[in-house]
C-alpha cells in the first residue's frame, strides 16, 4: 500500500493575511511534497498529471499495486466543508479513471487549528465508502515555549481539541513530532511522544528537524542561533520513546526526508534503512521493544 503526495491547491492559514508573520520557522517553501513532483525546477500543479506521476513512480519503482490519496502540501483542511468535499472528490475521481479499483484509502494533512467537528465528520464520511482515512495532524512539540520559538501559530490545546472533535469518527489518526527543535532537552522530546498517545492517536511519525533551504531557520543558522541535532543520537533517542509508547500506535515514520539539495546538512543525514536497523539494535541491547519501558523490563 503506497501513498500518492498530492499538492491539491490547499494554502496555509499560517501563511495568510497577516496570521502568521511568514509561517512556521521551519517549514520548506513548497511544504516538502514529494520529489516526483517537481519536473526539474517546477512543482507540478496539475492534480492528473501529479497522479500520473505519482502512479508511474511508485509502480517502477516499487511495484505498488494498490494506493492511498495523500494530501500533503500545506493544511489540507484549509476551505469550507463543501468546497473540501468537491475538492477530494474530484481527487478520487480522477484517481479512479487512472487506475481503477486500485484506491483504498486516503491521508489528509494539517494543523490542528485547522480542524473542527463538521470537517472531521466529513472526513469519517469517505469510511463509509471503504476507505480507510487517516487524518494528520502536526504538533511538533507538546511544549508551548518550543512552538512560540518556532513560531508554530498555536499551542499545545489546539491539538487536545482537534483530538477531541475528530474522536469516534472511525478515522486513524495521526500526530506528527520533530526532534531536534531549538532549545529543546530529550526530557521535553520524550513528553511531547507521551502527549501525543495520550490523546488516543492511532499512529505517530518523528521527523528530525533538517533545515529546509528557504526556511528561517535556515536563514538563522548562520548567526549561530541553532544547533542541530547530531544524527548519531538518533538511534538511542528514537528507542528510548518506543519504550514509552502504547504497543499498539502505528510508527508511520522515524526520520525526516526531503530530495537531495534541498537542506542544509551540516552533519550527513542517516539513510532511512540505516536508521530504522539502528534503532532495531538499539532495543535489542536494552533488552525492550515499544511499549515495554523500564517498569515491564523490570517486572521481566
Amino acid at each position: 500500500m503506497w501513498r500518492i503526495g498530492l499538492d491539491a491547491g490547499f494554502s496555509c492559514p499560517h501563511r495568510e493575511g497577516g496570521r502568521g508573520a511568514g509561517g512556521c520557522a521551519f517549514c520548506a517553501p513548497d511544504a516538502g511534497l514529494a520529489a516526483y513532483q517537481h519536473d526539474g525546477r517546477r512543482l507540478v500543479e496539475d492534480l492528473d498529471e501529479q497522479i500520473a506521476r505519482g502512479l508511474g513512480f511508485l509502480r517502477n519503482r516499487y511495484g505498488a499495486r494498490l494506493f492511498f490519496l495523500y494530501f500533503q502540501a500545506y493544511s489540507c483542511t484549509n476551505l469550507p466543508v463543501a468546497q473540501l468535499a468537491q475538492v477530494y472528490d474530484n481527487a478520487v475521481a480522477l484517481f479512479g479513471a487512472r487506475a481503477p479499483g486500485t484506491l483504498r484509502g486516503m491521508v489528509v494533512s494539517t494543523r490542528p487549528d485547522c480542524l473542527d467537528r463538521a470537517k472531521a465528520e466529513l472526513l469519517s464520511s469517505y469510511t463509509a465508502r471503504g476507505m480507510e482515512v487517516w487524518l494528520e495532524l502536526g504538533l511538533q512539540s507538546s511544549n508551548d515555549s518550543s512552538l512560540a520559538r518556532i513560531n508554530r501559530g498555536h499551542g499545545a490545546q489546539a491539538f487536545v481539541d482537534a483530538a477531541r472533535v475528530s474522536r469516534g469518527l472511525g478515522l486513524k489518526r495521526a500526530c506528527h513530532l520533530i526532534l531536534g527543535l531549538p532549545g529543546e532537552s530529550k526530557a521535553d522530546m520524550l513528553r511531547s511522544a507521551e502527549f501525543a498517545a495520550a490523546q488516543g492517536m492511532e499512529g505517530l511519525k518523528f521527523h528530525d528537524l533538517r533545515l529546509v533551504k528557504g526556511s528561517a531557520l535556515a536563514r538563522n543558522l548562520p548567526a549561530g542561533e541553532y544547533a542541530p541535532l547530531h544524527p548519531s543520537r538518533l538511534p538511542g533517542l528514537l528507542a528510548e520513546i518506543l519504550e514509552r509508547l502504547p504497543w499498539e500506535v502505528e510508527i508511520l515514520r522515524l526520520s525526516a526526508d526531503f530530495p537531495k539539495g534541498h537542506c542544509l546538512d551540516i552533519f550527513p543525514p542517516i539513510e532511512k534503512n540505516q536508521l530504522y536497523t539502528a534503532v532495531e539494535r538499539m532495543l535489542a541491547a536494552r533488552n525492550s521493544r515499544q511499549g515495554g519501558g523500564i517498569a515491564q523490563r523490570a517486572a521481566r
